[in-house]
């Protein structure tokens, strides 16, 4: 599997957790659109150590490949995610995101 991660580095506008996580949860939906597309998950910190970086948020997605991520990056829809995260998600958030692309093993853990 080949996973590509969002995250969200730095915290709610003050006043609007709320309203951001409302957006985050909602945007997850619109992954679905991406062809070949396995699953997508969003989670967003509860506790965080002490030190460790600001994450707030992580958005993932996964494909069979890097080739469906690549293809799937291609399409149309990555650019409605674009314009949606530009207009409905980082008015909300005060931060930067950045990605990493990753190839995952699965291990199956005993019944």
């Amino acid at each position: 599997m080949y996973v590509r991660c969002g995250y969200f580095i730095g915290q709610p506008v003050a006043g609007k957790k709320a309203e951001l996580d409302a957006q985050l949860h909602g945007i997850v939906e619109l992954y679905r659109r991406f062809p070949r597309i396995r699953w997508a998950n969003m989670s967003v910190a509860d506790e965080v150590d002490e030190g460790a970086p600001a994450i707030y948020a992580t958005i993932q997605f996964c494909f069979d490949s890097k080739q469906d991520l690549e293809a799937a990056l291609a399409t149309p829809v990555r650019q409605e995610l674009r314009t949606h995260y530009a207009s409905a998600v980082l008015p909300l958030f005060e931060g930067t995101i950045k990605h990493a692309n990753q190839t995952v093993t699965h291990m199956a853990m005993p019944d």
